[in-house]
């Protein structure tokens, strides 16, 4: 353990924060509270919540009075910012580390809601390790694991998961879950923070896995009209 205020121990939180920015996106109140609006409308009134990635804590901030009497579990990976979300939600349960290590029951969450990390790189997770997912794919797989059945995952997500040419992730996920909606939000959702094209995925879990195919699973080329701009330049 390091001295709090010590120049070392500065340095190495400086790097662990600095090392969490690559991947992680503030995410206003104003994309929490909506998608909170849709997990009560599927009918949560009380129960598990896991915010994995939390931060510190939004999506538990933005959390409707109503489900104040939700248990929350929240994961981050970062120390500093865990022990800010332990502060300002000392009635959840925080756990400082990554989301692959927590020690978590399956089947033991009515809901998983959060801001997962986008980027090109996979989680060294044994139990997923051979399906090839990328960290915000695995994401969904492993609250898929953590949810009970009929259970809600709701995350902020990379455009990549619905929009990747490759649908292996997508069937996967339609496996094991129904797609019950999603939105795009502007690039600008996160301004002044970041300039990112993500979208808010919905899904329920299903009683038992099964072998489908949907739609939603694939992607297809569409063509738009060239703007007078684009025109122009050619």
């Amino acid at each position: 353990a390091c001295l709090v205020g010590s120049e070392m121990c500065i340095r190495d939180r400086y790097a662990a924060a600095r090392a969490s920015t690559l991947t992680a996106f503030y995410t206003p109140q104003e994309i929490a509270r909506p998608i909170w609006e849709a997990i009560r409308g599927m009918g949560l009134s009380g129960g598990r919540v896991l915010e994995p990635s939390c931060g510190t804590g939004a999506f538990f901030a933005a959390m409707p009075e109503a489900l104040a009497g939700c248990r929350l579990v929240g994961v981050e990976l970062d120390g500093l910012t865990a022990r800010i979300a332990r502060a300002l939600h000392p009635s959840a349960e925080i756990i400082h580390g990554g989301f692959e290590h927590a020690d978590l029951d399956d089947e033991s969450f009515d809901v998983a809601v959060g801001n997962v990390p986008f980027g090109s790189y996979q989680v060294d997770d044994p139990r997923h390790r051979d399906e090839g997912l990328l960290v915000h794919d695995w994401f969904f797989a492993r609250a898929l694991d953590l949810v009970r059945p009929g259970g809600i995952v709701a995350f902020v997500t990379s455009k990549g998961t619905l929009d990747k040419k490759n649908p292996a992730a997508r069937r996967r996920i339609a496996e094991r879950a129904e797609l019950v909606g999603a939105v795009r939000l502007p690039n600008t959702a996160f301004s002044p923070h970041a300039e990112v094209t993500a979208d808010v995925v919905i899904l329920q879990k299903r009683e038992r896995a099964e072998v489908c195919e949907p739609e939603w699973a694939h992607t297809c080329l569409l063509y738009t009209s060239p703007s007078p701009r684009d025109m122009r330049r050619s």
